[in-house]
């Protein structure tokens, strides 16, 4: 058992230490990260008790009291963030830590006991505090359980949103198998001792970094690359001499335009050159150098240009106010929150939280 507590403890700590070192780190790998360094300490407390070294330091008996709590929390916050389906303000925030400082209130009796006091308490399973105990275990499932539907309903938002974004629906997948995998944590909690409990947690814990790295790179770079890096499309010269005369480019450029408005492939996030040329049926030389003609930009510039202009449209629809700027930037095409800003701001001269602030004011 020993060993597997370790285990636990090792592999949360290593999946922290890779979120950690990622480059260029989202919110929701800040909040990811905060979740491992959660329970890399809440599976240190449970194998100090086990391991009786808690014992010979008393005080730190009970500091793991509310951690449970905390675990709900962290993994619908992620939810959030990834489906872009909340607007963070301490209104929405602060709510969720009531229960958890209520359990940390709650047992303030204890926490003011001696080292022995606390030390005995222990030794006699509780005795004295069964109350602290049934409501611990009350608060902990409700929240807990309360958390995971939450989460589990925001992710079917998110994919009815994020439903042309391939990406994005593959790690709302894994979330998903992790938000089901904390419901059978909390299964386990009702019918199982600790030992069993943090046996599933090392599970979980397992899940989460396999699944992520391999479904999904969450713990190594962005799982949302940056569209405006161009891929290469062919091996032949980026502006090869398309042979077209002026009629042939200028009937070209009305048929991308034409196709952008009634079919708007601009909202495949996944859209290279070499796919809409091969829509318009010509060659990807072709049809970059009459884009770099006709708009003087490249590609990537003028489909995210298209995708800034389809957002400030959607943006602007009266059932789409109560979706976050985010997730409504993927609906248009953007995989990516510092291309979608990068893009924004150079068509608008400002950022879109700054822009619709000012909206709003005017």
């Amino acid at each position: 058992m020993t060993m597997l507590y370790l285990t636990g403890i090792i592999l949360s700590s290593f999946l922290l230490l890779l979120l950690l070192l990622k480059k260029d780190k989202s919110r929701a790998d800040y909040i990811l990260s905060t979740w491992m360094a959660i329970m890399t300490l809440h599976q240190l407390t449970n194998y100090l008790e086990f391991s009786k070294i808690a014992y010979q330091y008393p005080h730190l008996l009970g500091i793991g009291f509310a951690l449970p709590l905390l675990h709900g929390i962290m993994l619908h916050f992620y939810v959030a963030d990834l489906t872009g389906t909340q607007k963070w303000t301490l209104r929405y925030i602060l709510p969720h830590f009531i229960p958890f400082v209520l359990l940390i209130l709650l047992a303030i009796p204890f926490y003011s006991l001696s080292a022995e006091g606390k030390k005995e308490v222990f030794l006699q399973q509780g005795a004295g505090y069964e109350w602290y105990s049934v409501t611990q275990l009350l608060t902990i499932l409700a929240s807990g359980l309360g958390c995971v539907i939450l989460s589990l309903r925001k992710i079917q938002t998110g994919q009815k949103i994020l439903n042309q974004n391939p990406k994005h629906q593959k790690h709302l997948q894994w979330v998903k198998h992790l938000s089901i995998g904390l419901a059978i944590i909390w299964i386990l909690v009702i019918f199982f001792n600790d030992q069993v409990i943090f046996g599933g947690v090392t599970v979980l814990v397992c899940a989460i970094g396999i699944l992520g790295i391999n479904q999904v790179p969450v713990f190594v770079g962005n799982f949302m690359p940056d569209p405006s890096t161009p891929a290469p499309t062919s091996s032949l010269p980026r502006y090869a001499k398309s042979g077209l005369s002026a009629s042939q480019s200028d009937a070209l450029f009305e048929q991308l335009t034409q196709l952008m408005k009634t079919q708007g492939v601009y909202k495949n996030p996944e859209l290279s050159l070499g796919e809409l040329a091969e829509l318009l049926s010509v060659h990807p030389n072709s049809l970059s150098q009459v884009i770099n003609e006709k708009t003087e930009k490249n590609f990537y510039q003028y489909i995210n240009q298209l995708r800034v202009e389809a957002f400030l449209q959607v943006a602007a629809l009266p059932h789409k106010q109560h979706y976050s700027l985010l997730a409504l930037a993927f609906e248009c095409g953007f995989n990516s929150k510092s291309t979608f800003n990068k893009y924004f701001k150079k068509l608008t001269g400002e950022t879109p939280s700054t822009f619709f602030l000012s909206l709003k004011q005017a």
